[in-house]
């Protein structure tokens, strides 16, 4: 892919732009702190991305209360080797997601419980965020907003550093470190943004402008072990064996997408930034340093159950068929509890509870698959429209 003639805006200088590579194979803690110093020091050390006596917000990956042999959340011991890695430069530092749905501590309780990062919070002695408030950012070059709403927690420190989770995503197709940044956002406003930016090309611009807002100092990228089929959480755990990580989410999103073998393409916010003149998108014009990827990486990600061919349809199309190439979630009986939380954080009132179950309204539904991110019981089934199957039987 190359870029679009004409102006380019750049959220970095080409220094920035290197990726720190580093092969690891586990998450034992002494080999996660040392591949995490590492991937610190070939970006020029802890104190090039943190001023001394500055404090420091990690924004974690906690979409929702999964143990971390899911491969759902940012895996605690890499939160633990990062604080690790902070603590001697930063004054102060909070540990944080927004989780999905409407603000409640007893879920956010729940979610950094079974996460494990209530676990590292207790060993490093580190805050986790609880905050509920939030302030307008100003977001420059931005497409869709020209203001951000953002965790007031969040727009108080002095650095923000990511940590996300190399996933597949039902919406967007990969989720890394691009995606992990809407996480600034607080939890209702997510959906707010969903229910006005429907269009899969506008609301990947809208992660666009939550990264041009927020402009994080560091984005690390867990992929020891990642995620691929129907994530962004009930897809199946992989084996990568890499941390990764950079100053340009960008060129860390184009890297780890191509080494998991998929088109840079198929990653809809890299995609969109790119026509936006934000990233070159070809992995040969990234700086790699640190260690070689090896051959041993897993290629050919599995995209959520075979989504990635609407990404080849020209925008008119999609705009013209797009509800009808896109997979439709779908209330599991069996499996489904009526506990309302679905209904809940619906951003279009598209979910109703009847009878004890979850009832999906699919002429409001928008397919953001926000009730799939929420639902604790796997009960959202995907299905297939019959436009999407028309073009599979010509597979």
């Amino acid at each position: 892919m190359r870029p679009p003639p004409g102006k380019r805006y750049r959220l970095t200088t080409v220094d920035e732009r290197r990726v720190a590579l580093q092969r690891c194979g586990s998450y034992q803690r002494d080999v996660i702190e040392e591949r995490v110093a590492r991937a610190f020091d070939l970006l020029g050390g802890t104190e090039a991305i943190i001023g001394r006596g500055e404090s420091v917000f990690l924004k974690v990956n906690a979409l929702s209360p999964a143990t971390p042999d899911k491969a759902v959340t940012t895996h605690p011991e890499v939160v633990w080797a990062v604080i690790n890695q902070v603590k001697e430069v930063a004054s102060d530092i909070i540990v944080g997601d927004t989780h999905v749905g409407p603000h409640n501590n007893a879920r956010h309780r729940q979610v950094y419980r079974r996460t494990g990062l209530a676990r590292v919070a207790e060993e490093t002695g580190v805050p986790l965020s609880y905050g509920t408030e939030a302030v307008l950012r100003p977001c420059p070059g931005g497409r869709m907003l020209n203001n951000i709403s953002i965790c007031k927690e969040i727009a108080d420190c002095d650095r923000l550093i990511s940590l996300s989770k190399l996933k597949t995503h039902l919406l967007m197709n990969v989720s890394g470190a691009v995606k992990n940044v809407y996480g600034v956002v607080p939890g209702m406003t997510k959906f707010t943004y969903h229910a006005m930016f429907q269009n899969q090309e506008d609301f990947a611009n809208l992660l666009v402008d939550v990264v041009l807002a927020t402009a994080p100092d560091l984005h690390l990228m867990d992929a020891v072990v990642g995620m691929d089929g129907n994530g962004p959480r009930q897809g199946k755990a992989v084996e990568v064996g890499v941390i990764a990580a950079s100053r340009d989410p960008f060129a860390l999103d184009a890297l780890m997408t191509e080494l998991v073998g998929l088109d840079t393409r198929l990653n809809l916010p890299l995609k969109a930034a790119w026509k936006r003149g934000l990233c070159d998108c070809d992995p040969n014009q990234i700086e790699v340093v640190g260690d070689e990827p090896g051959t041993s990486l897993p290629r050919g990600f599995r995209l959520p159950t075979d989504r990635s061919i609407i990404a080849y349809f020209p925008s008119f199309f999609m705009r013209i068929y797009g509800r009808r190439m896109s997979f439709r979630p779908h209330p599991n009986t069996e499996l489904c509890t009526g506990c309302g939380k679905c209904a809940d954080i619906c951003p279009v009132s598209a979910v109703s509870i009847k009878n004890g179950t979850a009832v999906i309204d699919s002429r409001k539904c928008i397919r953001c698959y926000c009730c799939d991110e929420a639902c604790e019981y796997d009960a959202m089934d995907l299905r297939r429209p019959w436009l999407m199957r028309l073009f599979r039987q010509g597979d």
